[in-house]
């Protein structure tokens, strides 16, 4: 072996080298530091990485281009927990949903639940401290039909005109195409369709409408017994919603139905039952009829003769409840206006959700 074969070129040597070769070879050489790397390898990661970041971007901006929001983002609450019937007073008193006038601002302050000694209280304190706590949940409940209302709107107002139907299966793609719908937007109106068993666009907006604060107060009043009754105090079911599902509560000599027991829903919270009372109205085949005269007045009292097929009490059911609403004044709180619980105005007032079709 010869010396000269002994002695290794240095890294300068090297680099000229591969620049040599490289030139020879019409190639551009790369370095990492002094160290030479791969050309074809960075071209191809670097690629991988425009097309990664241009995928990220599409679905942002498909993500972004309409915004529903769930029900717990839609209003900033408090939520109050009490122990008893009393405590339940000065819970009321001290977050200001105690004395009420027309064209009150109403906290939105939500009462986790109803103390299981409701009925302790005077008649006159029991059915006060009742209204007093659902009424901002059911302005709450209502505002998020609003909002839902005002998104499905939005994504209408796109088509240059609306279709009557909405078919998702055969649809979907065109949607996109013809309209100019990112894909959450065709999302959305797949989900409202879904949530409100309604396809056709007249009736999805017919079923995508508020109720009157005064129904919602008179049902939950007349079917929880002021919040005294068993369901109302252990399953928060303020409106005598029945279920087939598992995990219902049971009544006294429950018969079964099809080897099934039907019992009462429960609950989360008393919002969650505002909500699902709401849902049922706007979307059940058996309130129809309330959903047509709503077509015609937001008057409560007419409303309620829409709800024939609510209880088996039918017509008497139907007297009871208007003379529950006219008896207590509760047209009244049709008038209250929804702030947040900073007392800073919120953008619903109840009063003027009637205009909406």
């Amino acid at each position: 072996m010869s010396i000269l074969s002994c002695i290794k070129p240095s890294a300068d040597v090297i680099q000229k080298q591969d620049k040599l070769l490289a030139v020879k070879h019409d190639v551009t050489p790369m370095y990492f530091g002094k160290k030479p790397v791969d050309s074809s390898m960075v071209r191809m990661v670097a690629g991988l990485c425009l097309i990664m970041l241009f995928f990220l971007a599409t679905m942002l901006t498909r993500y972004f281009s309409v915004f529903i929001p769930p029900p717990h983002q839609l209003q900033t609450t408090s939520t109050i927990e009490a122990h008893s019937a009393e405590d339940l007073l000065e819970q009321l008193k001290a977050n200001n949903l105690w004395e009420m006038e027309s064209f009150l601002e109403v906290p939105a302050v939500l009462v986790s639940k109803f103390p299981g000694d409701m009925a302790s209280l005077d008649t006159a304190t029991q059915k006060k401290a009742f209204l007093h706590v659902l009424l901002p949940a059911a302005m709450i409940a209502l505002a998020e039909v609003e909002a839902e209302r005002t998104a499905l709107e939005k994504i209408l107002a796109k088509f240059a005109q609306p279709p009557r139907r909405l078919n998702f299966d055969l649809m979907g793609d065109d949607y996109s195409r013809l309209a100019g719908l990112s894909q959450n937007e065709v999302d959305s109106l797949q989900n409202l369709c879904q949530k409100y068993r309604a396809y056709g666009v007249a009736d999805l907006r017919r079923r995508i409408s508020p109720v009157p604060v005064s129904l919602i107060m008179a049902q939950g009043a007349l079917e929880s017994s002021w919040g005294g009754s068993r369901f109302a105090r252990e399953a928060n079911n303020l409106f005598g919603v029945r279920t087939w599902s598992k995990g219902g509560i049971m009544s006294a000599g429950q018969e079964l139905e099809e080897g099934k027991s039907l019992s009462y829903a429960t609950y989360a919270s008393l919002l969650d039952s505002v909500r699902a009372y709401i849902l049922m109205l706007n979307r059940g085949p058996a309130y129809h009829a309330l959903r047509e005269i709503r077509e015609e007045t937001f008057d409560s009292l007419a409303m309620a003769n829409g709800l024939l097929r609510y209880s088996e009490r039918g017509s008497d059911y139907i007297a009871d409840l208007t003379q529950l609403i006219r008896s207590n004044g509760l047209q009244s709180y049709d008038q209250c206006a929804l702030a947040d619980k900073n007392g800073l105005r919120g953008l619903v007032r109840i009063a003027s959700l009637g205009n909406l079709r």
